[in-house]
């Protein structure tokens, strides 16, 4: 059985897709009680993420609150890997990139494999990973260190990052609206990540399909300024279109 993070998570997911659910429909898609999903979803509306009305869970139609590093590793897991897997063909020997912090941005550290590279991240786990890979000069924004993120940002990431220039920057986001752009629930971490498309040649997303159509408070660039999509087949039509019209490249795992 799922623990409640991973059932919270899967439950937001669900609701991604389909913006409303009964709390009996959710108790016997999850193989648990009502009372369990009742707890499970006064947590979720605490945090923002959900309203309740008349024994149905409605998704907010922003996403407000912004999840734990935890919360995030439990939502599609394998997902996360599948899109891992095929941003890292995109590298090259001897190639400069960025990996923005985050949970699919750091999937990608796993398929290096015997890549030379130079890495620069603002995500301290995902410089922990990237120990593994012998080929890999690691280097790290700096700033201060967000524990419920994982993440670095402020002032001395901002100008440690002006100082290079990169191939590639590879960017999780929070959430990716085609007429609100690519945005993110931090300032500080939104400003360095403008930085990071500033200073890198190629701007590549990874994401999963349940971030499009949401959006949070600050943006990161217009969803027609980057170079490269990496997601999977629930991607909505509308988007992929818009997005290869704009020039995008957009790849499906």
């Amino acid at each position: 059985m799922k623990s409640s993070v991973e059932r919270r998570a899967d439950i937001l997911a669900l609701l991604q897709q389909t913006n409303s659910q009964r709390v009996e429909a959710l108790a016997q898609h999850f193989g648990v009680s009502t009372v369990t999903i009742r707890s499970d979803l006064n947590n979720l509306e605490e945090q923002g993420y959900i309203t309740r009305s008349h024994g149905f869970a409605v998704l907010n139609s922003r996403l407000i609150t912004e999840l734990s590093i935890a919360d995030k590793g439990n939502h599609c897991p394998e997902l996360k890997q599948q899109i891992g897997k095929m941003a890292a063909s995109l590298l090259s020997n001897g190639e400069r990139v960025i990996l923005d912090s985050g949970t699919t941005t750091k999937a990608i550290v796993r398929y290096l494999k015997d890549l030379s590279l130079t890495v620069l991240t603002n995500g301290l786990d995902i410089a922990f990973e990237l120990v593994n890979c012998p080929n890999v000069e690691i280097r790290m924004t700096g700033g201060v260190l967000r524990k419920n993120a994982m993440s670095f940002s402020g002032v001395m990431a901002d100008n440690n990052l002006r100082q290079y220039r990169f191939d590639k920057v590879f960017l999780g986001v929070d959430g990716f609206d085609l007429h609100k752009g690519i945005t993110t629930f931090n300032e500080q971490e939104a400003h360095l990540n403008r930085l990071m498309c500033e200073a890198s040649d190629q701007i590549i997303v990874v994401t999963d399909s349940s971030k499009f159509g949401q959006y949070s408070d600050f943006v990161i660039c217009p969803a027609n300024q980057i170079d490269v999509l990496v997601t999977d087949d629930k991607l909505p039509k509308n988007y992929q279109e818009y997005l290869e019209n704009s020039g995008v490249s957009v790849l499906i795992v």
